[in-house]
């Protein structure tokens, strides 16, 4: 998305000085994300070490879900909400910034580009990670605060919704939101790229990472071209739901004698109808990614044609990466990233 420059050049200084403040805070607010995730990592151990088998599998699978959303969803949203002003004295007032903007129809129709956008890259990444996983363990318990799925369906149930509900609302709140909004005065293009990548990182995972911070940067787009994240959050939830029903299909005997077993004899008469609705959706699920991915190459064709003001002329895009990535709470998050990603703190956690 090229940008054109249409506002009055400021003092290169003052400029420079005006977005060191910025980044400054985004620095320290991903390095808040990260010591929260750590910190729900080790809440999440205390409370199942102290639960032990003393509780059904289910409540124990939804306590620690929850757990894991308040940590990795809940606080980061809330604290960036009050970090870039969107709450607290002088907040900006959500109900603006919720409005049903009068293109709604046509942002949600983007749907079938954005989720192909974004599996064109998971496929990507997965056959990258089939490459060289052998060599290099990306699967550490740090990658993820998140408790593993077992298979139940009350808990595939309440693990639909903290998928398609409670992360998209709060995280379209935070990276859409709050930290784009506060990006924005240094250009369109920069803030949505920006938050889109830092939204991947937050994922903390090689199997997350990428997909999500191209979805992120999709969503971003859509965010600023309509002035709403009305539309993002919905299209977030749908992108979501996909994930929401293989977690719910996969609870089902049926899916899970046939991915176990690995053939169908495995699976009772009376639950080859679920596999039977496995299949069709995994087949829709395929083919929407295909026409979507098609669909998101053809969009990006045509917004090559436009141009968008840039309000912040004085430091190029790349004096601004280099400014925001070197802060020294950016230093830091960056050396918590690497640390997640690689597992070395859950080496040592795990002896």
């Amino acid at each position: 998305m090229p940008e054109e420059t249409t506002a009055e050049l400021r003092d290169p200084a003052e400029a420079k000085k005006d977005f060191k403040k910025t980044a400054f805070k985004v620095g320290l607010f991903m390095m808040l994300v990260f010591i929260l995730r750590y910190a729900g990592l080790y809440i999440l151990l205390a409370v199942d070490g102290a639960i032990g088998d003393s509780m059904p599998y289910t409540p124990r699978y939804i306590i620690q879900l929850s757990i894991s959303a308040l940590f990795l969803q809940v606080a980061p949203a809330v604290i960036g909400a009050f970090m870039f002003g969107w709450l607290g004295k002088g907040g900006t007032g959500l109900k603006a910034h919720y409005k049903v903007p009068k293109s709604n129809t046509r942002a949600l129709g983007n749907f079938p580009a954005v989720y192909g956008t974004g599996a064109a890259v998971s496929l990507v990444t997965m056959i990258v990670l089939m490459l060289i996983e052998r060599k290099i363990d990306f699967t550490r318990k740090l990658n993820t605060v998140s408790p593993a799925f077992e298979g139940d369906i009350s808990s595939a149930l309440f693990l639909f919704f903290m998928l398609v509900v409670i992360a998209p609302i709060f995280e379209e709140f935070v990276y859409r939101g709050a930290l784009m909004d506060a990006l924005k005065p240094y250009g369109n293009g920069f803030a949505i790229f920006t938050t889109g990548i830092m939204f991947g990182l937050a994922h903390a995972n090689f199997q997350q990472m990428f997909y999500t911070a191209v979805i992120g940067i999709c969503l971003g787009y859509i965010a600023n071209v309509t002035g709403s994240i009305f539309p993002t959050t919905i299209l977030h939830m749908m992108v979501n739901s996909i994930s929401g029903i293989m977690v719910l299909l996969l609870s089902t005997n049926g899916v899970q004698q046939f991915i176990l077993r690995g053939n169908t004899d495995a699976v009772p008469d009376s639950d080859m109808i679920w596999l039977a609705v496995f299949g069709i959706f995994m087949v829709s699920v395929v083919i929407l990614a295909v026409i979507g991915f098609i669909s998101a190459i053809m969009k990006i064709k045509q917004i090559k044609r436009y141009k968008v003001p840039k309000v912040f002329p004085e430091l190029g895009n790349g004096r601004k990466a280099l400014i925001l990535v070197t802060a020294v709470p950016s230093v830091i998050a960056i050396l918590m990233i690497i640390d997640t990603v690689f597992g070395i703190s859950a080496g040592l956690i795990g002896g």
